[in-house]
């Protein structure tokens, strides 16, 4: 008779063999087309962009951001102690999560952060210190930490004048992440809420997802600069999760940066990481139960599999 396993240790199983692959051997980025450089986007430490490159995973991913050892990306992913859950609902991050646009972002505050006199010692920021201080934040907290002597109309101008240049870079460039329309037709077909929740400006949010003719699929989009509190502060998810009328116990959000992840743990829902810019300890550390590197990654069917 053949052995049986269970759900749960099936993804411990997974993940154990795949984080052994990754960390004995280069070639096993095959096994994720989406860990691969960027084609065409050259060392950015030594690069200024004149426009936003390929809208692709960035290329820290493919070097020393994902070689984690396999015992701490299995351990830390905590795959064999998910909670059972009734799936009510499922929320979205939008930058990073729905598509794999922080290249773009990059590429922008590389531009502006560089004629700002003095900043970073002169020096154009590469991705390490984006995915440490910008990605997931909102514009004000960025303005208070890099800028504190700026009065707010100060920094609303220049926060309004990087969006700016980011839509205007991203238009037509948006690609979705990897078997996202898959995830979203599973999601139809079982009447489960969804809501986008991010902390990019609304004229953001609703270019990107009118990018993939989703703006009206979703049940609801807040915006973190709409609430009291933007994320890291749970407070938008909870905003969410009140408006579509499900628990914090049955909602699975999905996030990509520790900021978001942090908010959406703290709002009580089952967080999954996605692997489009941080290396997976950031995410486990912020709290995340499950990484996956785009919407084929079979971990993530078998936790809706398991419970649904």
């Amino acid at each position: 008779m053949p052995l049986r396993i269970p759900g749960r240790q099936r993804i411990l199983l997974r993940t154990v063999v795949a984080s052994l692959l990754l960390s004995t051997s280069a070639s096993a980025f095959i096994l994720s087309p989406s860990l691969r450089t960027p084609r065409g986007v050259p060392h950015l430490t030594s690069w200024r962009p004149p426009s936003c490159p390929a809208l692709r995973p960035m290329s820290s991913r493919s070097t020393g951001a994902i070689q984690e050892s396999s015992s701490s990306f299995a351990a830390d992913s905590a795959l064999n102690s998910l909670p059972s859950i009734q799936v009510e609902g499922i929320l979205f991050d939008i930058d990073g999560t729905l598509f794999d646009s922080d290249p773009c972002h990059l590429a922008v505050f590389q531009e502006l952060l560089l004629e700002q006199e003095g900043f970073n010692g002169g020096k154009m920021i590469d991705e390490e210190f984006f995915r440490k201080k910008i990605a997931g934040r909102q514009n004000q907290a960025i303005c208070e930490e890099f800028f504190p002597e700026w009065d707010r109309e100060t920094a609303e101008a220049w926060s309004a004048a990087k969006e700016a240049r980011f839509r205007k870079e991203a238009a037509g460039r948006l690609e979705a992440m990897k078997g996202l329309e898959k995830l979203l037709q599973w999601i139809t077909d079982r009447n489960i809420k969804k809501a986008a929740v991010t902390n990019a400006p609304r004229e953001n949010a609703e270019m990107m997802l009118q990018a993939i003719d989703k703006l009206d699929w979703f049940d609801k989009l807040i915006i973190g600069d709409e609430c009291e509190r933007a994320k890291p502060d749970p407070l938008p998810y909870q905003i969410a999760m009140d408006r579509l009328g499900i628990s914090p116990e049955n909602t699975i959000v999905i996030e990509d940066s520790p900021s978001g992840a942090a908010a959406g743990v703290a709002s009580g829902a089952l967080t999954v990481g996605m692997l489009s810019s941080q290396p997976p300890k950031v995410l486990t550390e912020a709290g995340c139960k499950a990484l996956i590197r785009d919407y084929e990654d079979p971990v993530l069917w078998q936790i809706l599999e398991d419970n649904n």
